[in-house]
């Protein structure tokens, strides 16, 4: 881990950690990622009060590019390819994986030190609050402060103000300054990085995140991007006083954000993020399929993407509604190309259409979505086991433990007409295999109506399609049957174990990782979005009234 001080040349502060590692291990080794969601530690206080540790993380390349737009007020702003976020659990989000190595480091400066000169020549009006383009220190005094506050997410301390200040101060021009000022901002460390650190209140190891760390936190989590003038207004008066945000406070911004016509769409794009990380719908895009069968356009991915996005979208803002709802929808949005690929009337053109879901042409919800069959599907023909994978990892927060040592995972072709479902019975009947595969087969069955391309079929290779499954259930449980999609998202939605499973995806995702006695956290935000009937914006905003939202202990 290096010093605060070795990117941009200012000195590092007493008392504060390293921000060049924020997972804590050598700067070449970071820790070994999770392949499955960790397992709920166990919450050993009565109060859920349990925060976790303190934490420094990086901002991830979509985070770091709507930051950079957002502080130069420029959609047009050059965004470098620097950073190659490792995906860890479907998401890029994991504060362990997100760190900064040399080769990434002189890339950083290279891109500062052009993207200060664009500023400077073309952007220097909206950068400052000052009128005058002096050296003298009131002038340039203006404009470290002015951009400092917006590039930091909260006001420069008196020691980073004279650190800059030092840096301008020698330059002939008011522009050359500024250069060098901008340049080594958009490399600190306090640009680069979130800081969840906090101060200590009233001993025991407990931290309280400051306003401008609580705003951060907030704005990133449901919007993807730095805080709005409002909320960084509203850090700094509680600062200025001395306090910190209040919980009302809190809740106030992050309706608003969630609301505001000028923030809605970030939050809409947000909790896609999460959700395609989540249910696992990003392997749309990188599915591969056999043309020679059916020619799987990039506009039919983008398309089937589309559908997905508005469907959330419309569910959780608009109709204020439930991943239950999500799972039982009974209309979904399609242009003509969708329409044609689905086989569905109602729709034309480009544009989405909002259609009902007619019987028998295609089940209720979104796991009846292209986006998920053909992302969770083979080159050539539908992949039950994919599919039951993911209801049981994803829906269910069951892991499934690897393929033994030298099991040949491939099925092997039947030397006669067969249908999908008839091949992943090898599986089950393969007593190295069963154990695991009964999980996720028996499941993944009843997804049998649709082929790898998401299209409804009645039969396959001259057979009619057979989609009863089941849930195995551990055997304190009983296992359910069902016919079809519907039925199991029926299932599914009126689960508990699905409620639950979301929140720890969501926290994880929310908050960078998992840690010890994270189990709190997930019963703290269970509680609050059961208040409101698990409903999708109100399981967000639960996250915000977690205890690890506002507070940090001393991690180890």
């Amino acid at each position: 881990m290096g010093n605060l001080g070795n990117v941009d040349g200012t000195p590092a502060e007493e008392d504060e950690p390293d921000v060049t590692d924020p997972g804590g291990g050598p700067i070449d080794e970071p820790p070994p990622q999770p392949h499955d969601i960790p397992a709920v530690s166990k919450c050993a206080v009565e109060d859920l009060s349990t925060p976790g540790p303190r934490v420094v993380r990086r901002l991830t390349v979509d985070q770091f590019e709507a930051t950079v737009r957002d502080i130069f007020r420029d959609p047009s702003v050059t965004l470098p390819s620097i950073f190659n976020d490792p995906q860890v659990l479907g998401f890029t989000a994991d504060a362990n994986a997100l760190v900064i190595r040399d080769l990434t480091a002189q890339q950083i400066m290279d891109w500062a030190e052009a993207t200060a000169d664009w500023a400077v020549t073309n952007k220097l009006d909206s950068l400052t609050s000052a009128t005058c383009r002096t050296v003298d220190e009131a002038c340039r005094g203006q404009f470290i402060r002015d951009f400092g506050r917006r590039a930091f997410r909260e006001p420069l301390s008196n020691e980073r103000f004279a650190s800059y200040d030092a840096l301008f101060a020698p330059e002939k021009t008011f522009e050359d300054g500024a250069k060098v000022v901008v340049s080594a901002m958009l490399q600190s460390p306090y640009f680069l990085y979130r800081h969840e650190i906090g101060t200590e209140a009233g001993g025991g190891g407990v931290y309280e995140l400051t306003p401008h760390e609580i705003a951060s936190n907030l704005s990133y989590m449901l919007t993807g991007t730095m805080p709005d003038d409002a909320l960084l207004q509203a850090a700094d008066e509680a600062a200025a006083g001395g306090v910190t945000l209040t919980s009302d406070q809190i809740a106030q911004h992050a309706v608003r954000l969630l609301e505001d016509p000028a923030t809605r769409p970030l939050a809409e794009a947000e909790m896609m993020r999460f959700m395609r990380g989540w249910l696992q719908i990003n392997r749309l895009v990188t599915s591969v399929k056999d043309n020679t069968v059916f020619n799987f356009s990039d506009e039919l991915r983008k398309d089937m993407m589309a559908e997905t996005q508005a469907l959330i979208v419309d569910t959780a803002f608009n109709q204020n509604g439930t991943f239950a709802n999500l799972l039982q929808a009974d209309y979904t949005f399609i242009n003509s190309n969708l329409a044609t690929h689905y086989n569905l009337g109602g729709a034309g053109g480009t544009e989405l259409t909002k259609v009902t879901i007619t019987p028998g042409q295609r089940d209720r919800g979104i796991l009846a979505h292209g986006s998920f069959l053909t992302g969770h599907g083979g080159a050539k023909l539908s992949s039950p086991t994919q599919r039951g994978k993911m209801v049981r990892t994803r829906l269910l927060c069951q892991p499934l433990p690897p393929p033994p040592p030298g099991v040949d995972p491939n099925i092997k072709p039947a030397e006669t007409p067969s249908t999908t479902r008839a091949l992943v019975e090898q599986h089950v009947n393969d007593s190295s295999c069963a154990a695991c595969h009964e999980r996720m087969d028996k499941i993944g069955v009843g997804f049998e109506h649709y082929d790898t391309f998401g299209r409804w079929r009645n039969d396959e290779a001259g057979f009619p399609i057979d989609s009863t499954g089941t849930i195995v259930l551990p055997p304190s449980g009983t296992d359910f049957s069902f016919d079809g999609v519907a039925e199991l998202s029926d299932y599914l939605a009126a689960s508990e174990d699905v409620k639950a499973c979301m929140v720890r995806y969501w926290s994880y995702y929310a908050f960078g990782g998992t840690w010890e006695q994270d189990g709190c956290t997930y019963e703290k935000v269970e509680q609050e979005a059961a208040v409101d009937e698990y409903r999708l914006k109100s399981v967000w905003l639960a996250l915000t009234r977690a205890p690890h939202f506002t507070r940090r202990v001393q991690g180890p």
